[in-house]
């Protein structure tokens, strides 16, 4: 079944906070998800532990210091659920690739600064490295992140992200709502469905299972 990692070089760009919201679309979709916490920081555990969420349920840390352990592991889960969401650590290019050779699909969050464009362009040169030595997977998804849609930055960013010459799904704002809810240990899918940010994210999840 699916592995989809999130991926990214650069902290700060809502890496966790998409593979978060993204397990639970996919759960409100009706897929059996599991999570996989790669980040030695266990953003997505701590997060998880805020409360009794979705996520508290879910959620597992995977070793990815132990490649062939960390693979074996994370491919066995797969073999359980429908969905694995796989958030790998920003930084540490060995265990990005990692994830990238086991993913079936990664999503690379970039925001509007030119300091993520930059991030971005560095983590997409890592996932090609990742598809030549498969020769093949994974399919690679740009996810415009932390989006103020009334700067110009903010709205072009989309079609910046498109001249990568990968696919761009649909964008994530900067909402408060998402940090607020992400406090009580739950996810927009469970507490703020029916707002902005629950739009978004649903969007998001329809068009890569759409993708996948």
């Amino acid at each position: 079944m699916p592995i989809i990692a999130t991926v990214q070089q650069k902290g700060g760009v809502g890496k966790s906070t998409l593979a978060g919201n993204l397990a639970a679309e996919l759960l409100s979709l009706g897929h059996r998800v599991a999570v996989v916490d790669a980040d030695p920081q266990h953003t997505l555990l701590t997060w998880a532990g805020l409360g009794n969420g979705v996520l508290a349920h879910i959620t597992r840390a995977l070793d990815a210091t132990k490649p062939r352990q960390f693979m074996a592991e994370v491919e066995a889960l797969a073999a359980k659920v429908d969905r694995v969401v796989l958030d790998a650590p920003p930084g540490l290019r060995d265990a990005a690739l990692l994830a990238a050779l086991v993913a079936d699909a990664v999503l690379l969050p970039c925001g509007p600064s030119p300091f993520d464009l930059v991030a971005a362009r560095q983590a997409l040169d890592l996932v090609r490295e990742a598809q030549a030595q498969r020769g093949g997977p994974p399919k690679i998804f740009l996810v415009p992140c932390r989006v103020t849609p009334t700067t110009t930055l903010g709205r072009d960013l989309p079609a910046t992200l498109a001249e990568f010459g990968e696919a761009v799904l649909p964008a994530i704002a900067q909402r408060a709502v998402v940090a607020q809810v992400a406090l009580t240990g739950q996810t927009v899918a469970e507490a703020a469905q029916h707002t902005p940010a629950g739009a978004e994210f649903r969007a998001l999840a329809e068009a890569l299972e759409k993708a996948l």
